[in-house]
């Protein structure tokens, strides 16, 4: 009996023996290998152009982050069920196959930022992760995320995606991340926050969105935001933003709205009064116009500076990048968009809204046509007998309707007009290019006509005679 407790012993100490001690023996090469206090796999700067194919199946964290890596196969980690922690940040990755991290269950952070050539990820780059709490995806050069890439990832509390080249979110992108707490998203360049772009994020803790190309925030696209704490929104080119619109946010905390284009007009007073309210820590929000606020901010103007409508002419709006932090550069959009607020309309202007081009008072088009008419073709001689001598409408538009005048009754002076109405092309455009002036054009002109007549009456005259 004892020989068998002693022997069982033996059994027990070799099983806590094969648990705890380092696996030397199949660790690749390049890498450490230890087990306490998690078993690890750390090859980190070691010029690895591939992932290693030896990599223990009982491993619950591998470190590959600053390498040469260039694509992540689906049979990468396949192996590997208990992980909890994978590196693979500061590579050269530029492509990840489907299903690269296909049943990494307990998967808790996936580090894959600062792979700049990375551009592209797969709708269903990480479907089945469903405990994963913190994903870096910053620094990829990702132009757009695609539908339903994190659909499912329930877990989710930290997202990472700054610095990269992200022009617009899809809605409902993150519809399925009700946990997410932190949501990074400053240096891109997104231009519109729409109503459903955040929809989901009822836990959302601190959202960053600054350093981005902004010039419009929907009036919803706070909606689901009632926990949010820290807003950033500075360096944008913001220039309108309404009170209802920060309504829902009940219990911000700080708030970046510096580094805007603030339009300090009626259009700003609903985010005026909204700032009454605001119990938070705020930046100073300064007016770009008009020219007399300029500077001051838009929390300590008094009620009466914002009324009225001031002209906006475009504005320049600000790019940043991640190399240049600042800087203005002309833009072709009009950040105030295409028409005027009803607040900058008068009591009997209200009921149509016009042009945002058209703010000034501009000349009446009939006006200025009768006025042209008026002016451009005067002919002294020829209104003498505009009551006489009506114009037709026929495709020479100046023939007389009285063909049958007699020709003794002609001007002479027509006759010696017709040298120069016939002179070769050049003489014309001298005319028409640098003219004496309009009236000794259109006398030119009529005096052509009055030849042409001339010449085709007798013809008329021989056609009737002969039938």
């Amino acid at each position: 009996m004892k020989t068998i407790i002693a022997d069982g012993g033996r059994f027990l100490v070799l099983i806590m023996w094969l648990n705890f001690a380092p696996q030397s023996d199949s660790c690749p090469a390049k890498c450490v290998c230890y087990s306490e206090p998690r078993p690890t796999v750390a090859c980190q700067q070691q010029g690895l152009f591939s992932i290693p194919t030896e990599i223990p199946v009982r491993s619950q964290r591998i470190f590959l982050q600053s390498n040469k890596l260039t694509v992540v196969r689906s049979t990468s980690f396949s192996s590997c069920q208990n992980l909890t922690v994978l590196w693979l940040y500061s590579n050269n990755i530029s492509h990840i196959e489907a299903g690269a991290f296909y049943g990494l269950e307990k998967l808790e952070e996936l580090d894959i930022g600062d792979n700049g050539n990375l551009r592209t990820i797969s709708p269903t780059a990480f479907r089945g992760l469903t405990k994963l709490h913190t994903l870096h995806l910053h620094r990829c050069g990702l132009s757009e995320l695609p539908v339903g890439v994190f659909r499912g990832m329930f877990s989710l509390q930290y997202l990472y995606l700054q610095d990269n080249n992200i022009l617009t979110l899809h809605d409902d992108t993150f519809v399925d991340l009700a946990n997410l707490t932190y949501l990074y998203l400053h240096n891109n360049k997104i231009k519109i926050v729409t109503d459903n772009m955040f929809r989901g994020l009822i836990n959302l803790d601190r959202l960053l969105l600054h350093q981005n190309r902004v010039i419009f925030v929907q009036p919803r696209a706070f909606g689901d935001l009632a926990k949010l704490k820290s807003l950033f929104l500075f360096f944008n080119n913001l220039t309108v933003l309404t009170g209802e619109t920060m309504d829902p946010l009940s219990t911000l905390q700080y708030l970046r709205l510096n580094g805007n284009q603030w339009i300090c007009d009626c259009r700003a007073r609903t985010l005026w009064e909204w700032f009454k309210r605001f119990k938070g820590s705020s930046s100073e929000l300064e007016c770009d116009v008009p020219d007399f606020l300029a500077g001051k901010d838009l929390k300590r103007l008094k009620s009466e500076d914002l009324e009225g409508c001031v002209e906006t002419p475009q504005i320049q709006t600000n790019l940043y990048t991640s190399k240049a932090q600042s800087g203005k550069f002309p833009s072709t959009e009009n950040p105030q968009g295409d028409t005027i607020p009803r607040c900058c309309l008068g009591d009997n202007d209200k009921s149509s809204i016009l042009s945002g081009k058209s703010r000034q008072i501009t000349h009446n088009p009939l006006k200025e046509k009768e006025n042209m008419s008026k002016t451009k073709f005067k002919d002294p001689e020829r209104t003498k007998n505009d009551t006489q001598n009506k114009q037709n409408d026929g495709p020479l538009g100046t023939l007389s309707n009285t063909l049958d005048k007699p020709l003794e009754n002609m001007n002479p002076n027509l006759i010696d007009s017709l040298e120069s109405s016939t002179t070769s092309s050049k003489k014309k455009k001298k005319c028409s290019k640098k003219p004496r002036s309009d009236t000794h054009c259109i006398k030119g002109r009529g005096a052509t006509l009055e030849v042409l007549r001339f010449l085709l009456i007798p013809t008329i005259w021989i056609s009737l005679a002969m039938s």
